[in-house]
Formats: C-alpha cells, structure tokens, sequence
C-alpha cells in the first residue's frame, strides 16, 4: 500500500542527509550527525548495500575525533554521553567493531561522576542533564555499577506526596519565568516524569533494586491526568495538587502530551492504563488537536507513527497498528507538501539532519514502519523500547 512511497523517501532523505552533512559540524547523537549514523546503520540493514554502513562508520570516525578535539557537553542529546551510546549500541548490533572497554574506561569515570554529580543536584533533564547519561551505561550488555548509584541519587531527590513520588522540575522554571511561584511537574519525556520513570524501569529491569520507585511514581502520574472531557488525558506542567500550570491540553508527540506518558506506563507493566490511553489517543487525536506540523520525532508525524508502531510490536494489539498505519500516512502526505520533511518553527519549514528535529530521525522511523523484520533498536535512545 506505501511501500513504494517510503521507499522512495527513504531514497530522498539519504541523498538530503549527503548534502547537509557537508557543511554540518555538530557531533551529537539526538542533533547532529552523530544520529546520522543510526540513520545510515538501519539504512544498510534494510537494503544491504555496503555504501550505507562505510557512511555510518565515516561518521563514527567523526564523532570519536570531535570528543577528543572539542570541548564537548556531557549530556545525552548533543553531548558525549549521546555520542559513546551510540557506539556502543551499534557494537551491540554487530554494525561497529571495538572494546569500549579498551576505548573509552577514562570516558567511564567522567561520564559517571558527571552523571551522578547532576542527579545530586537535581539537574535530572533527559536530554541536556545527567539522567539521560545514564542510557550509556544501560547500553552495556551487562549490568553497570553505575546504576545502582543513579537509584540512590533519584530516591534521594524525589518529592513525596499524597498520590506517590516525583520530581521537580528545574530545568522549565528556568526556560519559562512566567510560571507560578510553586513547585512545578513536567509530564514530558524531553524534560519531565516520564523519562525519570523511563530510566528506573530499565534500571529495574536489568535486575537492580528500585524499592518502589517505578510503582509509586507510575500511581502519581495516574493521577494527575485531565478532567473528563479534554481531547488531551494530560496537560504538560502541573502543581502538588495536580492541577495544571500552563493550558490543560497537551500537543501530540514523542515530547510531550499523552504518548510518552502511555509509553511509560507500558514499559513499567501498567498494561491496561498504557492500552486505555493509546486506544484514546488513535480514536480521538488528529493532526487538528495534536498540534501536528511537520513529520518529525520530536513532535511530528513520522514519530507518532513510530510509537503507535512500538505500542503494536509490544502488545500485538490490531488498533495500534491502525494509528501507525494512519499517522505514517499523514508523513506521506507532509512529505508530499510544501512542507516536506522540514522541522516546523516560528511559521517557517527548517531542513535538518538530526533524529528528533531532523530527517535522520524521519528515516528511522520510515524504516522500522517499512521493514518488520528489523527490530528498531536505535530508539532506545529515545526511551521507546
């Protein structure tokens, strides 16, 4: 049905991507080139033809060069944590050859002391902080004594209240001065809960102690969805009381609004309230109430497609294949636009190479939806499997 299509863009986009990273100069895993070559990496994987794994390698090279010749952040989305995730995840694939043992011990010592340093000081933002390093050292194929020591940092930072626990959100008090005087609660996977309970499930489930971490926070965010009656089941801030701090509806995307949040609960064995939530958002959201504008993963098409297609691997449920098979059409038909695959900002379609705003991350998705055999791994760095 759209096979001959995404075949084509995926064609469109890896003839973009050459051109971009002629001129692009940024490392990083979720931003940069660096994704690019997770890009690359599935791309062979689905046609088999060696230029795309050389290009994955090139950029490997690249990636590896700029740490030791830039001064690099720490963090997962541009920094260095994003960058030796994956070259350990695609070492654990069998596309990259290397000891990150051998490599990168000394990277160890600094990304952990890092990592946990931040979780101590409450700076605990996926995508810019110290949680997100952690994905690193989850990366690893055998438990890492570093993960032990990111549970103690996040029990110790967590904010009991009546409903369960959760975190304080720093990082969008900073971003938004307008917020009330109160502590506030992001329900966001880029900065809030969901990724914090994301990263302790995983803890969880390589077999370390959490207490009851994952179940207590898992009760707080049921909590605190909307009244009956809103398009959206969760707003994007709330207060201790669980009442929303900015406007009650929520976009739809991977960053915020009811997929991660569902996302969360699926993978921490809420089965029945991710499935309720999932089924709403394929019988109720479009590209109107979702706020959809362009394809990308962050916020756009392509990636509500992507986790629709995750939530139906998982569970087998037919509706969700429906919602995957339905928003990779809006991608299509996006694509198909004057918009094309360009990332949507202040009224105006910018073209770029990375995984959550860019194209790579349009083709990862288009890939995974194309090919059923190829187990979409690389989203792991996105907390979707």
């Amino acid at each position: 049905m759209y096979q001959k299509r995404v075949t084509h863009i995926l064609k469109d986009i890896s003839q973009l991507l050459d051109q971009l990273l002629k001129t692009d100069h940024q490392p990083g895993l979720l931003g940069g080139h660096t994704g690019c070559a997770l890009f690359y990496a599935y791309y062979y994987q689905l046609t088999g033809k060696e230029k795309y794994l050389q290009k994955a390698h090139d950029l490997i090279l690249s990636s590896m060069d700029a740490m030791s010749s830039s001064a690099l952040l720490p963090g997962h989305c541009n920094g260095i944590g994003g960058i030796v995730w994956c070259i350990q995840h695609l070492m654990n694939q069998g596309l990259v050859d290397g000891d990150m043992e051998e490599i990168f011990s000394e990277v160890d010592v600094l990304l952990g002391n890092q990592m946990i340093a931040d979780l101590n000081n409450k700076q605990y933002d996926f995508l810019h902080e110290g949680l997100g390093i952690a994905l690193y050292f989850l990366e690893k194929e055998t438990p890492d004594p570093w993960l032990p020591k990111v549970v103690t940092a996040l029990e110790a930072a967590a904010t009991h209240l009546p409903q369960g626990i959760s975190w304080e959100d720093h990082f969008s008090r900073q971003a938004i001065p307008s917020l009330p005087d109160e502590p506030c609660y992001n329900l966001g996977i880029a900065h809030g809960m969901p990724a914090i309970v994301g990263i302790l499930s995983r803890i969880k489930a390589k077999g370390i102690d959490t207490g009851n971490l994952v179940e207590k926070s898992l009760d707080w965010l049921l909590s605190v969805g909307n009244p009956p009656g809103s398009p959206s089941l969760y707003p994007t801030l709330v207060n201790n009381e669980g009442a929303a701090l900015t406007a009650s509806h929520s976009r739809m995307g991977w960053c915020y609004g009811d997929l991660p949040v569902a996302m969360t609960l699926l993978h921490g064995g809420y089965t029945n309230q991710a499935y309720e939530m999932l089924a709403h958002s394929v019988q109720n959201r479009d590209v109107q109430n979702g706020m959809v504008h362009d394809t990308c993963i962050c916020h756009g098409s392509a990636g509500i497609a992507h986790i629709f297609n995750r939530a139906y691997r998982h569970t087998g449920e037919h509706l969700f294949r429906q919602g995957a098979e339905k928003w990779l059409q809006h991608t299509i038909d996006i694509y198909e636009s004057p918009a094309g695959v360009g990332f949507y900002v202040d009224g105006k379609y910018e073209i770029k190479e990375g995984v959550l705003e860019g194209v790579a991350g349009v083709g990862l998705a288009l890939i995974a939806a194309l090919d059923k055999d190829i187990v979409p791994a690389w989203d792991r760095s996105i907390l979707l499997s």
